[in-house]
């Protein structure tokens, strides 16, 4: 009786649904694009981190999906091609990538709005931590579903302010450059089984 009882709360606890989960893979990357007194600039990484559990039958069709991710970006592989902006970029006076060497987003809800074939369109609501901030983060996302990949895609503006990330503004021979606040985040993440 005993067995019976207990086999019973174990098949009672396990989930209807199963999550699947994927990890990030060789393909991802992304993007930052922003603007100065000079020049508009952008600086980029192919290495994003970090795992996603998701129902992904759940991911056909619009409502709430069961889901969970972390994603992790070294700050360290953002680069932009040019030395002297990197280090600036890297620096304490901007991402401080000693102090803070990652940047995290942490999945907290997940909403697929429609579904149409192997691509949804979603709505992701998290938290994302820039420079030892943490802020939450509310974004429209696209999941494509490929196999045994998913590839999870997005735009989104944020203010280095908001991240208490002062715009560099280097000294050059010519004058100094200001940059602007607003920079656009444009990611590609690759996760397979």
């Amino acid at each position: 009786m005993k067995k019976i009882i207990l086999l019973t709360v174990l098949v009672l606890a396990l989930p209807l649904e199963a999550l699947d989960t994927y990890k990030a893979k060789f393909g991802s990357k992304l993007r930052l694009d922003g603007d100065s007194s000079v020049h508009k600039w952008k600086a980029e990484s192919r290495l994003v981190g970090g795992s996603f559990s998701v129902d992904t039958v759940a991911l056909s069709k619009p409502g709430l999906v069961e889901a969970k991710a972390e994603v992790k970006i070294p700050v360290r592989q953002i680069k932009s091609g040019k030395k002297k902006m990197d280090e600036i970029m890297h620096g304490e006076k901007c991402f401080d990538a000693k102090k803070f060497p990652l940047i995290v987003f942490v999945l907290d809800e997940l909403e697929v709005k429609k579904a149409r074939g192997n691509l949804s369109a979603c709505q992701a609501r998290g938290h994302i931590t820039i420079h030892g901030v943490k802020k939450p983060l509310d974004m429209a996302i696209t999941i494509a579903r490929a196999g045994s990949k998913l590839t999870v895609k997005g735009v989104q503006t944020l203010k280095m302010s908001d991240f208490k990330i002062t715009p560099p503004s280097p000294q050059l021979p010519s004058g100094k450059i200001v940059t602007k606040d607003e920079v656009k985040i444009t990611f590609e993440w690759v996760t397979g089984k």
